[in-house]
Order: C-alpha cells, then sequence, then structure tokens
C-alpha cells in the first residue's frame, strides 16, 4: 500500500494502476439497511476497504448522518437514492487518487 506522508524522490518511485476513493454518503439519520444497500452499489464496481462515520463509537443506526467509504478501484458514480432501502442517501467522492 502507498504511504501518502512520503514524497516522490526518485524515478525509482513506484506508480501503479490503483485507484482508491473516499466517498462520503449522508443522510440525516442513516439506517443501518441505508448504509448496507449503498455499500452494496459501491462494491459493483469497486471493493470496500474501509467504512467510518461521524459520530464516536462507530456506526449508529439512526443517529449518523455521515459516513465514509474507502474503496479501491473506479471511483462510485456520485448521486442519490441507491436502489431499494437508501432512498435519500446522496453519495459525493470527496478524494480520488488514481494511479498509485
Amino acid at each position: 500500500m502507498a504511504d501518502l506522508n512520503v514524497g516522490v524522490r526518485n524515478a525509482n518511485t513506484y506508480s501503479g494502476d490503483r485507484q482508491v476513493a473516499l466517498t462520503s454518503l449522508s443522510k440525516t439519520n442513516m439506517t443501518q439497511d441505508e448504509l448496507d444497500a449503498a455499500i452494496q452499489f459501491i462494491q459493483k464496481t469497486a471493493t470496500v476497504i474501509g467504512v467510518g462515520d461521524d459520530t464516536d463509537g462507530g456506526f449508529n443506526a439512526g443517529a449518523s448522518d455521515v459516513v465514509y467509504i474507502l474503496s479501491e478501484g473506479p471511483a462510485p458514480a456520485a448521486g442519490a437514492n441507491f436502489g431499494e432501502g437508501a432512498t435519500g442517501v446522496t453519495a459525493a467522492v470527496v478524494a480520488y487518487f488514481d494511479n498509485l
């Protein structure tokens, strides 16, 4: 895995073809079913490698408003309403790293 704290120093630096995206999912008081539906949508084109949220102690169903998804592969489509169970969840790609 690339160390993002180390800058490019010489021509021997590895540059692969990995793509990593940080995506935010937003909805007031998101439920577990809504989060699951959005993650399943992202997993159609990418591998989810991490999930974090805006509350203490991890995801709290019915209390978390923003969840961050770290995925490897193409950036998830930004948008809203990820099929059944995720109406009102809005996604935005916060950061996208290509060729890591």
